[in-house]
């Protein structure tokens, strides 16, 4: 005979958890198989008018019994699932129940609510299993809180001046700056423009750096008209106006830019060990230090990729590649839009595996955020999200892959790969 009070498998939250079902005291054994048996045909809606007469009568025996039976009506949705025991030793738990209500008022101990009263039988209950559930039960609704209080990233950066000053660019923030060399900057909120000036012509320009943090992302204008969008943990240094040579930038994390065109003066991004070079174009670079290469990407025009002594010119729908070590130097043919996809808010991954996923949401919602499992290395995923979900929602559209499980563990998100195919 199947016993219907047993401790059985939940799979919530990508952790494997137990969901206690509670027995309660009877006169004998036999008597206690038949409750037992008629609370289960209650639950599953199989109950007879005979076994209904019965339960009411043991209901009225004790108050107790109606406590516990609320108990289970609640967690009615189980049901399916209550022929998986966890180690389960039947006598023994109905045994510590009848020691402790000889010892005690059991109604006493459980309290006035449905909440202590669980937590009383579970003290009953004082099987390993049992416990596990407990501890997972706490965890699993410690992790969804924390999960629900986290928000996508905002608009947002930081203006360091040529003096070097700090100045917050964010909403409501408006007003105009003016550089050590005239150049006029307006900072309306979270826009940010520059405004060539006619300097002396042996002026040297100042420089700035624009700073997005981890949760945020900026855009800006250039002196030159070429517009630049920055993506979280990066950042811009540039001269607050162009002279009459090359107009040259460095770029740490991810930039997309949009390049005025200038036939007579190149227009040169610098990202660690690469250098690009463009007349008037399009395209995405992304050199993250955490990343294992350098990858820019040309949506439109032409650019050269320079690392070393080595170079490649690219057409539209390529990509670069050069690694951190030089041992990586490759073009490849992408889908080039979906690499410019954030700067429209959304997430575009391109057969990706779940180190990389991380690592981007990382670094828009500032949360750490780890894969763990399977080796997150091989297995990729491809697909689209709303930058801007709450990372709740984007928990949960990650979990309709039926392969990702979310965990917290001290403040770190655990992205767990759990497949049945190994």
């Amino acid at each position: 005979m199947m016993p219907i009070f047993s401790v059985i498998p939940i799979e919530m939250g990508g952790k494997w958890g137990v969901q206690p079902c509670f027995a309660v005291r009877s006169v004998t054994m036999s008597f206690e198989t038949q409750i037992k048996n008629i609370l289960k045909a209650r639950l599953d809606g199989s109950i007879t008018a005979e076994e209904e007469a019965i339960l009411q009568e043991w209901l009225e025996s004790d108050p107790q019994h109606r406590e516990l039976l609320e108990l289970l009506e609640a967690s009615a949705d189980r049901l399916p699932l209550l022929g998986h025991l966890y180690g389960y030793d039947e006598e023994r738990v109905w045994r510590n129940i009848r020691q402790e209500v000889r010892r005690r008022n059991l109604r006493a101990f459980v309290g006035k609510t449905r909440k202590y009263a669980a937590v009383a039988v579970l003290l009953l209950l004082s099987g390993a299993g049992v416990w596990r559930w407990v501890d997972f039960r706490n965890r699993e609704e410690a992790c969804r809180a924390y999960i629900e209080q986290l928000t996508p990233g905002i608009r947002g950066a930081v203006l360091t001046l040529s003096s070097g000053e700090h100045v917050a660019l964010e909403e409501g923030g408006d007003r105009t700056l003016v550089e050590q060399d005239g150049t006029r900057i307006e900072i309306a909120g979270e826009e940010l423009a520059y405004h060539d000036v006619t300097p002396e012509a042996e002026e040297i320009p100042a420089w700035n750096t624009v700073s997005v943090p981890r949760g945020r992302e900026f855009s800006l204008q250039l002196s030159d008209g070429t517009m630049v969008w920055l993506n979280s943990e990066s950042s811009l240094s540039f001269p607050v106006r162009f002279g009459e040579g090359t107009r040259e930038v460095t770029v740490t994390g991810e930039a997309f830019f949009d390049v005025a065109k200038d036939p007579d003066r190149r227009f040169v991004v610098h990202a660690d060990t690469v250098a690009v070079a463009v007349y008037g174009t399009a395209f995405n670079i992304a050199a993250y230090a955490d990343e294992p290469s350098i990858e820019t990407t040309l949506l439109r025009g032409s650019v050269e990729v320079t690392s070393g002594r080595r170079k490649v010119m690219l057409e539209p729908g390529q990509q670069a590649r050069v690694g951190r070590s030089g041992a990586i130097f490759d073009v490849r043919q992408v889908p080039a839009e979906e690499y410019a996809a954030w700067t429209r808010g959304v997430f575009a991954f391109q057969e990706e595996p779940l180190s990389s996923i991380c690592r981007k949401l990382s670094r828009w919602y500032d949360v750490e955020i780890l894969p763990s499992g399977f080796d997150a290395e091989q297995v990729r995923y491809t697909g689209e999200i709303r930058r801007y979900e709450t990372f709740a929602e984007m928990v949960r559209l990650l979990e309709r892959t039926n392969q990702i499980r979310i965990d917290v563990r001290d403040g770190r998100i655990l992205l767990r790969i759990d497949r049945d195919d190994g």
